[in-house]
């Protein structure tokens, strides 16, 4: 009985301390394959630990293994396109714009701390987030998990990211561009590929810039920053339009 009681100390002393080291994993800047999998376990274990935790209490052992197991359902259903376009490039700027004044560090891809490429990924991740549940698409909640597993750089997501972004144009810098081109969400990337900026629309382009050590929005002319004056390749992410990118 010693044991058993024990056993069971531990566990529920495990589980409690699962909640707030997966809120640290979530929110720690730079979040390589190992967190995100240590992260998935110990959120399969708070699963795990509140069903046998409420084992003995029907009447809430079982609606919570009904949302589990909607959950699931939910999260597996056919694929659907997004249903509104414009309110998921909408809910991207507003993610985007979320994580103004975020300190800039290299690697990082959360609310204390992120950079170039963090920032345009992430701020899809939540808008798809958001907008699948809002809306009950699935495809969209699986596509924003699709990304937090699949960390990229700038290059990587000006050459395609396998297949999820597409060329617009070229041009010589930002401050020269046509942006009757543009479409809010659209991407400018370096032709090194070592930065990329989004933009938010009203010729206003948001970063996380090195150079000012934290998210930023820059309105055009730009004459200070020097990345507005570098060739850009401009991208587009594919979800987040009808119109085809050229590649």
């Amino acid at each position: 009985m010693k044991n058993t009681v024990s056993l069971k100390s531990v566990f529920i002393g495990l589980w409690l301390a699962a909640f707030p080291l997966v809120i640290i994993l979530w929110y720690y800047p730079v979040i390589t394959f190992r967190i995100r999998v240590e992260t998935l376990l110990m959120a399969l274990f708070i699963v795990v630990g509140s069903i046998c935790a409420t084992w003995k209490y029907t009447k809430v052992r079982w609606p919570l293994i009904a949302f589990y197991v909607t959950a699931v359902v939910f999260l597996v259903f056919p694929v659907q396109p997004p249903r509104d376009r414009s309110a998921l490039r909408t809910a991207y700027g507003d993610a985007l714009k979320a994580y103004s004044g975020t300190r800039y560090v290299w690697g990082g891809e959360g609310r204390f701390g992120i950079d170039c490429s963090g920032l345009v990924r992430k701020g899809l991740e939540d808008a798809l987030a958001s907008q699948g549940f809002s809306t009950l698409n699935p495809a969209l909640v699986r596509e924003s998990n699709s990304l937090y597993w699949n960390d990229t750089t700038a290059k990587v997501i000006g050459d395609g990211y396998s297949g999820r972004t597409g060329l617009v144009t070229t041009c010589p810098s930002l401050n020269s561009l046509d942006y009757s081109l543009l479409l809010p969400g659209d991407l400018a990337v370096t032709m090194n590929g070592v930065h990329v900026m989004a933009y938010l629309g009203d010729k206003t382009w948001i970063a996380a810039d090195p150079g000012e050590g934290k998210v930023t929005r820059f309105v055009i002319p730009e004459k200070t920053n020097a990345y507005f004056s570098m060739p850009m390749n401009i991208i587009r992410w594919k979800i987040l339009t009808d119109l085809p990118a050229k590649n």
